[in-house]
């Protein structure tokens, strides 16, 4: 009686320990499982400008010039229009807002120029030391670019992400990699992420033209 028993007790164990594996398993294997599947988030269709519009824009920009007292490597760049776009950016596929080919990516959600003020306060503080030496994240999902134009031909572009504390740039910025740890070893690396008064520059832009940045907090 006993054996039988306990012979029982295995059994349903078994069948319970099957029962369960297999639910587990049903459950992993569900299409609406959150942590299995990864959300994508793009903006409706209807909410992102077309190439027409972006490009016609370019022309009814405002003329400005290069400003020496801007700094390196604004200080010397041919350019006469400054374009921001808000954009919703990713590094693998649109980690700036003119792709490669020269084209605008279909994620742009608004476009804004920049005055002659505008232009030589953004710029002289992207070339500062002051405004980078902070860590910043692996990843990058970048809401502002800011497009240099001569004419109607792109001569720079800068895409900033806030969330994960970088920029990447076209033209390199010195004061972007000042601040240097380990130098001359195999281990060399820069931190350069945005400090707050960088981030401060930045938002402050953003406030002014209504883009992302200016109306998200951290």
């Amino acid at each position: 009686m006993k054996l039988f028993k306990y012979t029982f007790i295995c059994q349903s164990t078994f069948v319970g320990l099957a029962f369960f594996m297999f639910s587990c398993k049903k459950q992993t294997e569900n299409p609406k499982s959150i942590s299995e599947k990864k959300i994508e988030i793009s903006p409706p269709l209807d909410s992102v400008l077309k190439e027409k519009a972006l490009n016609d824009y370019i022309q009814t920009a405002d003329i400005i010039k290069p400003n020496v007292k801007n700094g390196v490597p604004f200080n010397t760049l041919d350019y006469d229009k400054i374009i921001a776009y808000d954009f919703a950016g990713d590094e693998e596929t649109y980690p700036s807002a003119v792709d490669k080919k020269g084209k605008f990516v279909p994620v742009i959600l608004k476009q804004q120029f920049l005055t002659q003020k505008q232009a030589d306060q953004i710029l002289s503080a992207l070339a500062k030391n002051s405004s980078y030496g902070e860590s910043s994240a692996a990843c990058f999902q970048p809401h502002l670019g800011l497009v240099f134009f001569k004419g109607i031909k792109k001569i720079n572009q800068i895409s900033i992400c806030l969330s994960c504390n970088a920029s990447i740039t076209e033209t390199s910025i010195p004061a972007r990699t000042h601040k240097v740890f380990n130098k001359g070893t195999d281990n060399e690396y820069s931190f350069s992420g945005f400090t707050p008064s960088g981030k401060k520059a930045i938002t402050n832009l953003c406030k002014e033209i209504h883009f992302y940045y200016g109306n998200k907090k951290g």
